[in-house]
C-alpha cells in the first residue's frame, strides 16, 4: 500500500491586534518583502503541522533497524492574520482584506504539498520509495526531519505566494481605498500631542507620499515629534505653510 498524504484546513480565526512593532518584527522574522515607501501593518503567519502517527513501519534485524513502508502522512494548515492596534477600524477592515488574500492563497497551496513533497529526494528516499534500512535509534530523528521538510517545502511555496500577493500595486491599492474610504475617520485638525483620531491614516498617506528624506513613519496612532517632522517636511514640499498641523489644506494634499 504506497504512501498517503492527507490535507486538512482549519478555519481562521479573529484577527489579532498587536502594537505596531510586534508586527514589523513578526514581519521581518518571517522574511516579509515590503514594497518601498510603504508600511507593514498586518501580517499572516501560516503553521503547518504533521501528523505522522498513520505513518507505519518494518523492522528487521531483531528491531534494531527499520524502514517505512506504507500509510498516511496527515498535514494541517493553521493561519493567524494579527493586525496593528494602532489602525482605526476602518483601516483594520480595508488591510484584514488584504491578508484574507495570503490566507486564501496559503490554503490553496494545500493542494500542491502531495506532489512538492514527493518530489523532494530526501522526503521521497524516507517515505516515498525507501530503499535505505535505518538504525532504530534513529527513528525520533527522522521524524524530526520528515517535519523539517514538510516545513520547508511550505515556507518556500508560501513565501513565493506572499512575494507575488504584497506587490507595490496591491499596496498602493489598499493604501488608496483607507484614503478613499477613511478620510472621514481623520478629524479636521492634528498636531503634536494627539492619538487616534485617523492619525495611523495620516501616517499611512505619509509613507505613500514619496520623496522623502525621512525615515517611513511607524504607524502607531501617535502624533509625537517624528510625525511633526515628517508632516512639516510634506507641507514643504506641497508649498504649504510649513506648521506640523495637519489641517483641511495638508489633508487634501494627501487625498484625506
Amino acid at each position: 500500500m504506497p504512501l498517503t498524504i492527507a490535507t486538512a484546513v482549519t478555519p481562521v480565526g479573529a484577527p489579532i491586534l498587536d502594537d505596531p512593532v510586534t508586527i514589523e518584527d513578526m514581519a521581518r522574522a518571517q522574511g516579509s518583502t515590503i514594497p518601498a515607501g510603504s508600511t507593514v501593518v498586518g501580517i499572516t503567519v501560516p503553521i503547518i503541522r504533521s501528523d505522522q502517527t498513520g505513518l507505519q513501519y518494518r523492522t528487521r534485524n531483531n528491531g534494531t533497524e527499520f524502514q517505512f513502508n506504507t500509510g498516511t502522512l496527515r498535514l494541517t494548515l493553521r493561519q493567524e492574520i494579527h493586525l496593528s492596534q494602532a489602525l482605526s477600524s476602518c483601516a483594520q477592515s480595508i488591510w484584514l482584506n488584504h491578508e484574507l488574500k495570503h490566507v486564501r492563497d496559503n490554503e490553496q497551496l494545500m493542494a500542491r504539498m502531495d506532489r512538492e513533497l514527493r518530489a523532494d529526494q530526501e522526503f521521497a528516499d524516507i517515505l516515498v520509495t525507501p530503499s535505505e534500512w535505518r538504525a532504530r535509534d534513529r527513528f525520533n530523528e527522522t521524524q524530526r526531519t520528515i517535519q523539517e521538510i514538510v516545513g520547508d517545502v511550505f515556507e518556500r511555496l508560501t513565501s513565493a505566494a506572499a512575494a507575488h500577493q504584497d506587490s507595490a500595486q496591491e499596496y498602493r491599492s489598499t493604501e488608496r481605498q483607507i484614503r478613499i474610504r477613511c478620510g472621514l475617520a481623520v478629524a479636521r485638525r492634528l498636531q503634536l500631542g494627539m492619538y487616534g483620531q485617523g492619525i495611523d491614516i495620516v501616517q499611512l498617506a505619509l509613507n505613500n507620499h514619496p520623496p522623502s528624506l525621512l525615515p517611513r513613519l511607524l504607524v502607531d496612532g501617535i502624533f509625537g515629534p517624528i510625525t511633526k517632522v515628517r508632516v512639516q517636511e510634506f507641507q514643504r514640499n506641497q508649498h504649504l505653510e510649513p506648521d506640523g498641523i495637519v489641517g483641511p489644506d495638508t489633508r487634501r494634499a494627501l487625498g484625506l
